[in-house]
């Protein structure tokens, strides 16, 4: 996917499923973008992220377990085989055979890497100057018109400006995620976290607005959990929401949700 094509108004985040084949019980694929892993250069344990507890308003989890670069190489060889298209969520180290870019890099270069349509890359922690290289390097490794979208944390205390060192490293979008870090490795996620992400699509949307960074779409991550919720993500400035947790309850949100959004001509315009 060529930065500057519009993106799906509805996404799935990175490791929101433990396979993204197993969507295809409860619909069609054609038309959205599929999942593919987050990718590690170390394997880790398969399966679905651990849940560790619920309570009011969303859940307490352990992060998404990485997959290695064969898993995604079948995953995303599945994807090309029935015409669809994929964003490869990359994780590692800095430098390195594992870092983002070098994984990024050696799934777009394979057989099949015409199904990759972006690459989104985990900054939840990093700084602006962090988010400058890892983009650069991604940029380096990766097609030149590849979509490349930067996973940042609407609690980030610069978030402006780690927005835009991202951007200015070869971003061309911005996912903000409203998952609230417990401990290493732990989150919370659900329904409670929509102010969340809605608060961080709004800042960077008014720092866009008074020229504090470059205007990149932005991707509303976090307790988008209904047709309401979603509207009100697109009304706070976002452009495309990401499905998460909410999918664990219910996968056929997935499609309820996009059918409703993609008959909007337009986001909705926020009430101040």
């Amino acid at each position: 996917m060529p930065r500057g094509d519009l993106l799906p108004r509805v996404l799935v985040a990175p490791g929101a499923v433990d396979d993204a084949r197993g969507l295809v019980r409860f619909g069609t694929l054609d038309g959205l973008l599929v999942p593919v892993g987050p990718v590690v250069g170390e394997p880790e344990r398969v399966g679905p992220a651990v849940v560790h507890g619920a309570g009011p308003g969303g859940l307490e989890h352990g992060s998404a377990p990485g997959v290695g670069l064969l898993t995604a190489v079948d995953r995303l060889r599945w994807c090309a085989t029935r015409g669809l298209r994929a964003v490869v969520a990359v994780r590692g180290t800095v430098h390195g055979p594992r870092e983002p870019a070098v994984l990024a890099g050696r799934l777009c270069r394979g057989l099949e890497g015409d199904a990759v349509a972006a690459v989104e890359v985990d900054l939840r922690e990093a700084d602006d100057q962090h988010a400058l290289r890892v983009l650069a390097r991604l940029r380096e490794e990766t097609p030149r018109d590849l979509l490349l979208l930067a996973r940042l944390s609407a609690l980030q205390p610069d978030l402006v400006g780690v927005a835009r060192g991202a951007v200015a490293g070869g971003a061309g979008g911005v996912v903000v995620c409203g998952s609230v870090p417990l401990d290493e490795g732990r989150w919370w996620s659900g329904p409670s976290t929509g102010a969340v992400s809605r608060a961080g699509v709004r800042r960077l949307a008014s720092a866009a607005r008074e020229q504090r960074w470059p205007v990149v779409p932005l991707v509303a991550a976090g307790g988008v959990h209904d047709l309401a919720s979603a509207r009100s993500a697109l009304a706070a400035g976002a452009t495309s929401v990401q499905l998460g947790t909410a999918l664990w309850a219910d996968p056929t949100l997935l499609w309820t949700i996009a059918h409703d959004l993609e008959r909007l001509p337009e986001p909705p315009e926020e009430n101040p």
